[in-house]
């Protein structure tokens, strides 16, 4: 596996991306998507919590590692949107609960690097090949 900026390898030996003092890593996960879905297992590494999630599936007929990275990006994206919307109007907004609190408070507090890293993996293909 060949990786291109901004992917690295993690700790965990695994594809990921740098967020603030974080690490986003990913992987196919071993249990088997739904309806011929690729299901992707996730793992935030972070100095003071580390979250590990395998319920991202790739639309129909499967995705890449990039592809993953890209959704749960938008994923994190969204719950820290629901975070602020939470914090401008004290009401709940409606992503907020797909992470856990710490997961969506950290998100929150990246959130321009996560859009940023976002749009770059959406814009620059085959960051990730098996040459």
């Amino acid at each position: 596996m060949i990786l291109h900026s901004p992917f690295c390898i993690s700790a965990r030996l695994l594809p990921a991306v740098r967020v603030g003092t974080a690490f986003v890593s990913i992987e196919f996960s071993k249990r088997p998507g739904r309806e011929g879905r690729a299901r992707y297992q996730y793992h935030i590494d972070a100095p003071d919590f580390t979250y590990t999630g395998d319920d991202l599936q790739s639309g129909c007929q499967g995705g890449s590692l990039q592809e993953g990275m890209e959704s749960l990006l938008s994923f994190l994206g969204a719950a820290a949107e629901s975070y602020s919307y939470r914090q401008r109007t004290g009401r709940a907004g409606e992503n907020e609960d797909s992470f856990p609190a710490n997961v969506v408070e950290w998100a929150y507090q990246n959130s321009d690097e996560l859009s940023s890293l976002g749009y770059e993996l959406q814009e620059t293909k085959n960051l990730i090949t098996n040459e």
